[in-house]
């Protein structure tokens, strides 16, 4: 209430007694809208890895391993979208080897001597079939992934979302200018200036698409188990910040 009669004074001030800068008093106010709307991307990550006595064993059978499961995920959505992450390779020693030593002068003979590398990848999924996410995940982990899960929904395309959370934000701040000037007695004027103050909005980059599974592939695939998703709306929210001038 002290708010809304301090509203009321400035408002009804002659504007050099506001501010000695305006051309015209005005009302500043901000609104903030949100909408719904279901998800149509599930994105999921995992990690492959290869081993072998050599660097190039390993990471060849790390990308074989990459591949398949790849292919396993395609036979249950054909549009999705790769992402593949760093590769390392790590050497392997026997299990006799112990305490700190220095990789770049061990010997060739005993319990440190490398016995081998392992290759590993982090390789993340967009999946369209939002749906299938959950059975991914289980297909993957049979295929030979590990770490396989799904990080989060989102949508492919959030402009239709925007537009409508900005209606929603700017509807809002208007209904918020109008009881001010109401209250202050005063007539709300036209807009002198709107601006995003704020944006919370999930955004998808595009990625490389991998060979495609072959028929003679599919028929080699194990049946997934079907596990459901029910995945919560995609929440898009954003803020404005409007200036309306004050009408005589």
């Amino acid at each position: 209430m002290r708010y809304l009669k301090a509203l009321s004074i400035l408002a009804l001030l002659p504007a050099p007694l506001v501010a000695q800068d305006a051309r015209v008093p005005t009302i500043t106010v901000a609104g903030t809208g949100s909408v719904q709307t279901p998800p149509d991307t599930a994105t999921l990550s995992f990690t492959v890895r290869g081993e072998g006595a050599t660097p190039d064993a390993a990471t060849s059978a790390m990308a074989t391993q990459q591949k398949a499961v790849i292919q396993g995920l395609r036979s249950l959505d054909r549009k999705l979208e790769v992402q593949t992450g760093s590769v390392t390779i790590a050497e392997t020693r026997s299990s006799g080897c112990r305490g700190d030593y220095d990789r770049d002068r061990q010997l060739s003979t005993g319990a440190c001597a490398v016995t081998g590398r392992v290759a590993s990848t982090s390789t993340t999924i967009i999946m369209h079939s939002v749906k299938d996410a959950g059975t991914a995940v289980g297909l993957a982990g049979r295929l030979g992934a590990s770490d396989a899960s799904i990080d989060h929904f989102g949508l492919s395309d959030d402009a239709d979302a925007s537009r409508r959370a900005l209606a929603s934000a700017f509807a809002q701040a208007h209904a918020k200018a109008e009881a001010v000037a109401a209250a202050s007695g005063a007539k709300l004027g036209p807009i002198v200036s709107v601006s995003d103050s704020y944006a919370d909005v999930l955004r998808r980059s595009s990625s490389e698409v991998v060979d495609s599974i072959t028929a003679e592939d599919l028929g080699r695939l194990p049946a997934p188990v079907v596990v459901d998703v029910s995945p919560k709306p995609v929440e898009t929210t954003m803020r404005l910040t409007v200036v309306f001038a004050i009408g005589k």
